[in-house]
């Protein structure tokens, strides 16, 4: 990694500095960053991105006081492992123990296993929503989607299941 990172420095002295610094504070940044994510993998991913943009941003990188920059190298961590969560938030599958038991040849779905049947941008919400009983404002964080977008989906995935619901037979 390090090689790759200094290939892309100017001159020898920054090439020079940047390698001690990378070698006295790699440990401690990927220490960090895996206390935030709790995964080896990403903790590795998280912090080469981080030396990523620290060399793509070598200008300010070298203009901040010498003692100032760890810290700046710690908040550039930080984020990368605060934008990773984000990702990985939004493509977390909901809890597999949920299943009940299939109904039986004809019998009619049961309101969760129609909520499941719906297309997902639908489904995750309408679990999060009257399942788990979360509040608008938590599905929206959760998810990473505008309040809006969740309170919409909300809206027209209860529309959908009412539909589902008097096809299968449940009248209101």
């Amino acid at each position: 990694m390090l090689p790759i990172l200094l290939s892309a420095l100017d001159t020898p002295e920054e090439k020079d500095f940047f390698s001690r610094f990378y070698h006295k504070y790699k440990t401690d940044l990927y220490r960090y960053a895996l206390s935030l994510l709790q995964d080896q993998t990403l903790a590795e991913e998280a912090v080469q991105e981080g030396w990523m943009k620290c060399v793509k941003n070598a200008g300010v990188f070298f203009q901040i006081p010498p003692e100032k920059r760890k810290a700046w190298m710690v908040v550039l961590v930080k984020n990368v492992c605060l934008d990773i969560r984000r990702k990985e938030s939004r493509h977390q599958p909901l809890d597999p123990d949920w299943d009940m038991e299939a109904p039986a040849q004809g019998e009619p779905l049961g309101i969760l296993d129609t909520i499941r049947a719906m297309p997902d941008q639908y489904r995750t919400i309408l679990e999060l929503k009257f399942v788990l009983e979360w509040k608008d404002k938590e599905i929206a964080r959760h998810l990473g989607l505008p309040l809006t977008t969740v309170t919409t989906r909300i809206s027209r995935g209860r529309k959908l299941l009412q539909d589902a619901l008097r096809k299968e037979g449940y009248v209101p």
